[in-house]
């Protein structure tokens, strides 16, 4: 297990930083595809492609930043580094949330579909990047006597739970339960909502293997964000039954 792919002189080609790319790429082609389908123009979708991609990563790391702030205030510049890694996937959320409520106003379409839109890709981004995180070692679970555990470098000793496969296995599941929902869609961020949900429950559900990681109780930070989330997913689509048409407004 190593995080480098290849290494040429100076220059290293890492796992997180292919898998990164590719989650980039496959998350604008499937956008081009299902915008139509979805109520949003693929003109709008051209537009904004490569912006709204910056944006996700602007809000992935201030949302590090902010949950993780102690090196940071030590040395503020180490804020912009981010080849030294620290990317937090509830920060790009909430910055996905306001790029489109932005994007709704300025273009004139609904925002909630456009999350549908970006709720396509999510699962198999989400896919991609585990990968990298497995092989850069990170966010691995306690030790584990089950015959599939693993013995991180980052962490040798005891086989630990391999909690990046575990949530490849459901992103996975998750891709092809999008995919039915956005043909039953029935109201404009249903499906954008279900895919939080879905994503939160098992953030908590895993988070309970990482007992090292927790800060109150028996709550990580990643439960924290994740009951954030999962509440306000919960409560748009309870309250999507009490709207006439299932609307949502901002």
């Amino acid at each position: 297990m190593s995080p480098v792919i290849v290494q040429i002189g100076p220059i290293a080609v890492r796992w997180y930083g292919v898998m990164m790319a590719l989650a980039i790429l496959l998350g604008m082609w499937l956008t081009g595809r299902y915008a139509p389908r979805l109520g949003v123009p693929v003109s709008v979708v051209d537009r904004h492609a490569i912006p709204f991609t910056v944006w996700l990563f602007v809000g992935a790391r201030l949302g590090y930043v902010l949950s993780h702030p102690g090196p940071f205030l030590a040395n503020p510049l180490e804020i912009v580094r981010i080849d030294h890694g620290g990317l937090a996937s509830h920060g790009a959320i909430v910055a996905g949330l306001a790029y489109a409520w932005w994007l709704g106003r300025r273009e004139g379409i609904d925002p909630w579909s456009f999350t549908d839109v970006c709720a396509v890709w999510l699962p198999l981004a989400n896919l991609l990047v585990r990968w990298g995180n497995f092989m850069n070692g990170e966010l691995y679970g306690d030790p584990t006597s089950l015959p599939w555990g693993v013995v991180f470098p980052t962490a040798p000793g005891l086989p630990r739970h391999p909690l990046q496969l575990y949530e490849m296995v459901t992103s996975a599941v998750l891709f092809g339960l999008v995919l039915r929902w956005v043909d039953r869609r029935r109201f404009a961020g249903q499906v954008f909502w279900q895919t939080i949900v879905y994503m939160s429950t098992v953030r908590f559900l895993l988070d309970l293997l990482r007992s090292e990681d927790r800060v109150i109780g028996f709550l990580t930070l990643g439960q924290l964000a994740a009951l954030v989330l999962l509440a306000c997913g919960v409560y748009v689509l309870l309250l999507r039954r009490t709207s006439p048409r299932g609307e949502v407004r901002v």
